[in-house]
């Protein structure tokens, strides 16, 4: 049986005629009746503000099979951290190794979700990159059906080499000192972030990341760059813990800018653009903001 969280993907896409915009909680904190927008410079009609108080779904995505150490640390962190959570912000867990697969469909029940996390089996390959699309592609759907503001979390210790396609980016030619694989050895890698950004501007839902570990050599640290600019592009948040002891800190961190976002709808005339900037205000304030759209498919 499909999980009710994947049927989700099944149904027909409607033409886009809002943009919902993720923007960060600020200090001082944001007026809701304060906000204003532009669409490529021009003004737009806010349609409906949504905030740390409103209903929101929460999609966490487990990506962890390293040091065991670092996985029961970050367990123990996100059952305190769900528990903390508002009634009316709902919790789903998803796992991304080898392929993806829903665990619990989004639900109110914290002890649901913290024994589903404690049972959750930190095995397989890294599927971050192969996943984070199709998880996006969830929370418009949610966005869309629901009403309710959307994010994804995604917990994850993966290393580059862990991946099943390989990232490495290889010498094809070991006699050809023109070989630019060996002044880019993290080619593979920027493309395909790239390539997943292109993909990512389809969807309105914010992504936030916590790197478990942190890998100092050169592929995995344009790696880690490249899950940064992911989750900056789409509204989210990156952070990224260098020591066990940064973990709670930072599953803190993630989790609560995840609960805290607003979610501001805009209108979106009709038109033949296919790419929209978006620029948000609070009053005299310009906040920073989810930047880029892509249009339609």
């Amino acid at each position: 049986m499909i999980p009710a969280i994947l049927l989700l993907l099944l149904s027909a896409e409607p033409p886009p005629t809002v943009i919902r915009i993720a923007v960060p909680q600020q200090e001082p904190p944001l007026e809701r009746g304060a906000f204003a927008a532009k669409l490529d410079g021009l003004e737009a009609k806010v349609l409906r503000v949504q905030g740390p108080e409103d209903d929101l779904v929460l999609l966490l995505v487990m990506d962890v099979s390293g040091d065991a150490t670092l996985v029961d640390t970050a367990r123990d962190a996100l059952v305190e951290q769900t528990g903390k959570l508002a009634k009316n912000q709902w919790v789903g867990l998803l796992r991304s190794q080898d392929s993806l697969k829903a665990l619990v469909d989004p639900t109110a029940d914290r002890e649901k979700i913290s024994q589903a996390i404690k049972d959750y089996a930190a095995t397989g390959k890294a599927g971050l990159l192969d996943s984070v699309e199709s998880v996006a592609s969830i929370g418009q759907r949610i966005l869309q059906k629901s009403g309710a503001r959307v994010a994804v979390v995604y917990v994850t210790d993966s290393n580059i080499a862990n991946y099943r396609e390989d990232y490495t980016n290889p010498v094809i030619n070991a006699s050809d000192a023109r070989d630019l694989s060996r002044k880019f050895p993290d080619q593979l890698v920027r493309e395909k972030i790239q390539k997943i950004s292109d993909q990512l501007a389809r969807f309105e839902t914010p992504i936030f990341v916590v790197q478990l570990s942190f890998f100092a050599d050169p592929i995995n640290e344009a790696y880690q760059r490249g899950l940064a600019q992911l989750a900056e592009e789409s509204g989210g948040l990156g952070v990224f813990c260098r020591s066990r002891g940064e973990i709670p800190e930072a599953v803190d961190r993630v989790m609560m800018a995840a609960a805290r976002h607003w979610s501001v709808a805009v209108e979106l005339k009709s038109g033949k653009r296919r790419t929209v900037t978006v620029d948000v205000l609070n009053g005299d304030r310009d906040i920073p903001n989810r930047a880029r759209f892509a249009l339609g498919k």
